[in-house]
């Protein structure tokens, strides 16, 4: 019998029977060609991954969201940060789609990672994928950079570039759950921070300091929080002394805030206008919107206010609010937020970002700490904020507590880790790190109903 290759045709191989040099009988063959999918890891600045690109060659500078793209037929997903050698415990381990490096919401959405929890330098994220056919592992590298807010991967790489698949035996793999590992970058309040006679000194108008970070520990996990708000003010407890006690019921912005304007925080995208600072209906409003002019020109102004006075190394802050979005306008909030009088100090002085995240994402706790921008993160507090929150924060003898709606995060730190300087309590309202919203519609009206602030007797 002879099988000439002519009678080759697609996935089929037509065999035929050759009497006498003439063939006497075709039949055609299937001939499999199947061949294991290439899977890459791609990176998005958005929760719902849209707008993704390859994660091989990228530069990270700030929150991305991490996955496996394409991830057709994958069943298992276990994730190893800077450990090509895939041992011991995997960083994350995913068993439903879509397979999220830090893990999957809910809602859906993927969870951030945050380039401040790695240094400054080349990274690789391992993964193992398990599939029908056996596993396949591949590693990714990428690079963490100082000063750079948004992914910015080399044109020329496509998914899986630097990915080196390798067929391996299916492994006994335990899920563990995802460590909670988003975080906020370092903000320059655009307000003086020492406590000033007057309310109206001149804004410092610079850009926020970018640090080499390093790896932050995790705290132990704790119960979400059921949304059931504070409507009142909770009665000083004690050993405390109410310092700011406002209702916002009338009479504008309360003297002793500073309302940012012009350029600030963490990004270049970011501008305030103290006309973004209102109070009416017995609410602040924080208000996110397009303008035509102002010190920025023609883009998106944010409100941002910055106590004046008032400082203290320990303090308790309770703040009630809310967020209502029209349009695609939404933020990223960091309310009540604890910032360095000097801000010179920073990071090793410490930053407290109680309540941070996207509005329309996660919210979590960052504390920041020692030179390299070092972080502790709390678990993710899973709220909608377009109903009513009352999040109260207490600093206490290198103890933080975080409630929300009653549910109580906690922390026990140190001087190194909750170093004792003097700080002074901000609302911030951002841009996304990704940039402002697209177009010119829509606003974002971050409420506060009344915020009080005890220092120690």
């Amino acid at each position: 019998m002879q099988i000439p290759s002519k009678f080759r045709h697609g996935n089929f191989l037509r065999l035929a029977l050759v009497v006498g040099g003439v063939a006497a009988l075709v039949i055609p063959v299937v001939v499999s060609a199947y061949a294991s999918p290439t899977y890459a890891l791609a990176i998005s600045h958005s929760s719902d991954r849209s707008s993704a690109a390859p994660l091989a060659g990228a530069r990270i500078g700030g929150t991305a969201y991490i996955f496996i793209a394409p991830s057709h037929g994958v069943t298992r997903a276990s994730f190893w940060l800077d450990n090509p050698a895939m041992t011991g415990k995997p960083a994350n381990v995913d068993t439903t789609a879509p397979f999220d490096f830090v893990g999957t919401r809910s809602s859906g959405k993927a969870m951030p990672w945050s380039a401040s929890s790695a240094p400054v330098g080349t990274h690789r994220i391992s993964v193992r994928v398990a599939t029908s056919r056996g596993t396949t592992s591949f590693t990714t590298e990428f690079t963490v950079a100082r000063g750079v807010r948004t992914v910015t991967p080399s044109a020329s790489t496509a998914p899986g570039a630097t990915s080196a698949p390798t067929a391996t035996p299916t492994p006994g793999v335990t899920p563990t759950p995802a460590p909670a590992t988003p975080s906020p970058s370092p903000v320059s309040v655009g307000v003086p921070s020492t406590p000033r006679p007057t309310s109206t000194p001149a804004p410092i108008r610079t850009p926020a300091p970018t640090a080499a970070p390093t790896a932050a520990p995790t705290p132990k996990p704790t119960p979400r929080p059921t949304a059931v708000p504070t409507a009142t003010p909770p009665a000083s407890t004690p050993g405390w002394t109410t310092v700011v006690d406002d209702q916002f019921n009338s009479g504008g912005v309360p003297s002793h805030w500073a309302a940012y304007d012009g350029p600030y925080g963490s990004g270049v995208q970011n501008c305030a206008a103290p006309s973004q600072d209102t109070v009416s209906g017995g609410y602040l409003h924080l208000t996110m919107a397009y303008r035509s002019s102002g010190n920025c020109g023609a883009g998106w102004y944010t409100g941002g206010l910055s106590l004046d006075g008032f400082s203290s190394v320990d303090q308790r802050v309770t703040v009630r609010l809310r967020v209502i979005d029209t349009g695609n306008a939404t933020s990223h909030l960091i309310i009540p937020m604890r910032w360095p009088d000097d801000n010179a100090s920073w990071p090793t002085g410490g930053e407290e970002d109680y309540f941070e995240g996207d509005s329309d994402g996660g919210i979590n706790t960052f504390l920041h700490y020692g030179s390299n921008n070092a972080q502790v993160a709390s678990p993710d507090y899973n709220v909608d904020l377009s109903t009513w929150h009352t999040i109260q924060v207490t600093r206490l003898n290198h103890v933080v507590t975080v409630s929300v709606d009653g549910s109580a995060w906690t922390y026990s730190g140190s001087q190194s880790t909750l170093p004792d300087t003097l700080k002074h309590v901000v609302l911030q309202q951002e841009c996304h790190a990704n940039g402002c919203p697209s177009g010119t519609s829509g606003t974002e009206d971050l409420q506060i109903d009344w915020i009080t602030i005890e220092n120690p007797s």
